[in-house]
């Protein structure tokens, strides 16, 4: 399992820096283009696809705060740490829809951050 966990922060930190150089790819592209945007509108399409890259950032914070769990659980000693045996069922919002991920307190919880 410790070899698991600790293969699964090494494949997240890649996904991390490759979204990262595709992005400052992204960006470099962009700014190069609009130096040369001819015309108002295709400046701000332009600006609209530097605006979307704002994306890296979050997942970015996402990723490396499970990167961080997993890296924590490495340390526990072994047999510390008990999967449950059935999947867990996602908790469902104030209208009764279940949630398609954890909030952001959830992860704090679980990081230690209370």
């Amino acid at each position: 399992m410790d070899a698991a966990l600790r293969a699964a922060v090494t494949q997240l930190e890649s996904a991390v820096q490759e979204q990262e150089r595709a992005v400052n790819r992204i960006l470099g592209l962009t700014e190069l283009l609009i130096s040369h945007a001819p015309d108002r509108q295709s400046r701000l399409r332009i600006e609209a696809i530097m605006e979307s890259c704002a994306f890296q950032d979050l997942t970015g914070q996402r990723i490396r705060k499970v990167k961080a769990l997993l890296s924590r659980l490495t340390t526990l000693p072994p047999g510390s740490v008990h999967l449950a045996a059935m999947p867990m069922v996602p908790p469902a919002d104030e209208g009764g829809a279940p949630h398609s991920g954890l909030s952001q307190a959830e992860v704090d919880r679980l990081l230690g951050k209370r």
